[in-house]
C-alpha cells in the first residue's frame, strides 16, 4: 500500500485533470466520478489541476474543490446550449499552465481531448485515458463517433502511456489493454428524520437513453399492478408519454443530488436498475448504501460489480425474469435488505475514493519511473 504523499516517502505529483464535465450531477458519471477522484489525489497530497468545459453558467470559471484547482472554459454558444464539451483556446490555456507530471484524460471524445494529448507530449508527461463507459457508440450518434475516431481519436489513444476501465467488461472494450480502477461509491446523507420508506414503490434512476433501457419499465408495472414507481432522471415528453396509462401510480422527478436524492433512495422498497452497456453503474450501489436493494441487469460493468457484491441479477432485457425478481423482493423485504446489507458492505471493503486514488497514484509513480 501506498503512503500518502506529503506524510513521508514521496513527493507530491503536479496532476492535470481534463475532463468533459466536473463535478455537475446533470452531466452524469464522468462528472461526479472525475470530481471524486480528483478529490481524493489531492486529499493524498497532490497538487491537482482541472481543465473542463463551462456548460452551467451558474458555476464558477475558477475554483478550489476541497483543494482542487478547477478551471472551467467557456465555449461557442451553441456548443453550450447542444451540451456539448468543446470550448473555445483549451491549447491556450494548457500551455500557460506549465508543466505537469502526468496528464489524466477522461473521457476519450471531446473538445479537450486532443489537446490534453498534446499537453503531455509538450509537458514529458506520461498520459492515462480513462473513457469511463465511453468508448462503445451504445447506438447512438455512431457516424459522428466513427469520424471522430478517424480524425483525432485513434491519435489520442495512440498517444497514450495507460489506459484505465472501471470495469472487466469495459476493459474488454477498449482498443489497448488497460488496468481495471472500479470507481468508489460516495454515501449520500438524507435529511433528517430520514424519509419512511413506502411499500411498492419502485425507482428507476437515469435518463431516456437507449443503454439505460427505461423502455423495460412500462412492462413491468403492468406485470405488477400493486407497484407504483418514481422516476428521477432528466426524461422527455416521450419518455413520460410512455406511462400515461399509468395516472397516478407514476411520479417524475428531474435530475436530483445530495439529500434529495438520498431520500428518493430509502423511500423507495426497490431500487430497478435494467441498464446494460454501463462501465460501472453508481445507482445500485448509492442505494445499498442507504438500505435499498436492487435488481440490476447482469449486463457489462454494472452487473459484473453487483453480482460481486451479492446484489440481485437478472439477464439483460429479460422481462420475466425481471418482474420476477421484483415481486420476490416486494414480497419479502427481508430478502430485500439482507441483499442491500451484503452490497454496502462490499462497498466499504472494495469501492472507495481512497481505495481508487491509491491505486491511481501508484500507476502514475511507475508510469513517471518508467518515463
Amino acid at each position: 500500500m501506498s503512503e500518502p504523499c506529503g506524510r513521508g516517502a514521496r513527493p507530491p505529483l503536479r496532476l492535470l485533470h481534463v475532463t468533459p464535465f466536473y463535478a455537475d450531477p446533470a452531466f452524469g458519471g464522468i462528472a461526479r466520478a472525475s470530481q471524486a477522484l480528483c478529490r481524493a489525489l489531492a486529499a493524498r497530497g497532490h497538487h491537482v489541476t482541472v481543465v473542463t468545459a463551462r456548460l452551467a453558467p451558474d458555476l464558477p470559471a475558477l475554483a478550489d474543490d476541497a483543494g482542487v484547482q478547477v478551471l472551467r472554459l467557456p465555449g461557442p454558444r451553441a456548443a453550450v446550449q447542444a451540451r456539448l464539451p468543446w470550448p473555445r483556446g483549451v491549447a491556450r490555456v494548457l500551455a500557460g499552465l506549465g508543466a505537469f507530471d502526468v496528464v489524466h484524460l477522461h473521457g476519450a471524445r471531446h473538445g479537450l481531448a486532443v489537446p490534453a494529448a498534446a499537453c503531455a507530449a509538450r509537458c514529458g508527461a506520461p498520459l492515462v485515458v480513462q473513457p469511463h463507459g465511453t468508448h462503445p457508440d451504445h447506438a447512438q450518434r455512431r457516424f459522428a463517433k466513427r469520424v471522430y475516431d478517424v480524425v483525432w481519436g485513434r491519435r489520442v489513444w495512440r498517444a497514450a502511456a495507460a489506459a484505465l476501465a472501471v470495469s472487466q467488461a469495459e476493459a474488454r472494450d477498449l482498443p489497448r489493454r488497460a488496468e481495471v480502477v472500479p470507481n468508489g461509491v460516495l454515501p449520500l446523507r438524507c435529511t433528517a428524520p430520514a424519509p419512511e420508506r413506502v411499500p411498492g414503490r419502485l425507482l428507476f434512476v437515469g435518463n431516456p437513453s437507449v443503454q439505460k433501457r427505461g423502455r423495460a419499465l412500462p412492462a413491468l408495472l403492468a406485470a405488477l399492478p400493486a407497484a407504483s414507481l418514481h422516476v428521477v432522471g432528466p426524461v422527455d415528453a416521450r419518455f413520460r408519454a410512455a406511462f400515461a396509462r399509468f395516472g397516478a401510480r407514476v411520479s417524475f422527478d428531474g435530475v436530483l443530488a445530495g439529500e434529495a436524492l438520498a431520500n428518493a433512495y430509502a423511500s423507495a422498497a426497490l431500487l430497478v436498475h435494467p441498464a446494460v452497456g454501463e462501465a460501472f453503474g453508481l445507482v445500485p450501489f448509492e442505494a445499498a448504501l442507504l438500505g435499498t436493494a436492487g435488481v440490476v441487469a447482469g449486463a457489462h460493468g454494472c452487473g459484473e460489480w453487483y453480482a460481486e457484491a451479492g446484489g440481485a441479477c437478472v439477464p439483460a432485457d429479460a422481462a420475466d425474469a425481471l418482474a420476477a425478481a421484483v415481486a420476490a423482493r416486494l414480497a419479502d423485504p427481508a430478502l430485500a435488505a439482507a441483499e442491500a446489507a451484503r452490497v454496502a458492505a462490499f462497498v466499504g471493503r472494495h469501492l472507495t475514493w481512497d481505495a481508487a486514488a491509491r491505486t491511481v497514484e501508484a500507476l502514475y509513480i511507475r508510469l513517471r519511473a518508467g518515463a
